[in-house]
């Protein structure tokens, strides 16, 4: 039975239409027909699909575009140091403060004690001075007769003058002792004899610090 509708499905006689619909064959417009809704019905899904897929959709915000930072300006240099003070400008200022200084001098390469002045790791300038109570027997320009200014580069070449002088002293008491005060932001060492009364050395301190 199955077999005989399906020959009568594939006559061709065009006579023959309404015997196949009436024997429930589809007949070739009907398939034709079918053929261009389903192709319809597939063009408008894939269009259908392409719309809801789109990035672009104006509901949609734009993402948000970061605003440039502003950079810092650079910090602008420091200043450089002004030069430190002579030890002849120290020389005076001590000597206005009046604290008694006597016989007061300036020395050179020739007459530096030392020999450190201008001389690598040495000091810049140098002066000496005469205070009471400091030894008027010792060596013309030594800080033993009262005081000597001696003036560095830098804070740090001061501070290892100070630390050589001052450990070389306990290791050689015979040496003696000294008061040490800075003046000029560390740069300049004043040394005092030990032989020096503690109030007169309290003047010189205060003397230096408003240097």
């Amino acid at each position: 039975m199955l077999d005989s509708v399906r020959m009568l499905c594939r006559q061709p006689d065009r006579s023959q239409a309404g015997q196949r619909a009436a024997q429930g064959c589809p007949l070739p417009e009907d398939h034709a027909m079918r053929l261009r809704q389903s192709t319809v019905a597939l063009t408008a899904a894939v269009t259908l699909a392409a719309a809801g897929c789109g990035t672009d959709s104006p509901d949609t915000p734009a993402a948000a575009v970061p605003a440039p930072t502003a950079t810092s300006a650079a910090p602008a240099p420091a200043p450089a140091p002004a030069e430190p003070l002579t030890a002849k400008q120290v020389l005076a200022k001590l000597s206005a403060a009046k604290i008694g200084l006597t016989s007061g001098a300036v020395q050179d390469e020739d007459t530096d004690p030392n020999n450190l002045l201008g001389r690598p790791n040495g000091y810049l300038s140098r002066a000496s001075a005469d205070l009471p109570g400091g030894d008027k027997g010792a060596d013309k320009y030594d800080s033993g007769r009262g005081l000597a200014i001696e003036v560095f580069p830098t804070a740090e070449d001061a501070d290892r003058r100070a630390k050589y002088i001052q450990e070389l002293m306990k290791t050689m008491p015979i040496l003696g002792t000294e008061y040490h005060y800075r003046a000029d932001s560390g740069r300049v060492l004043i040394r005092v004899s030990g032989k020096v009364k503690p109030t007169l050395a309290k003047k010189v301190e205060a003397a230096a610090a408003g240097m």
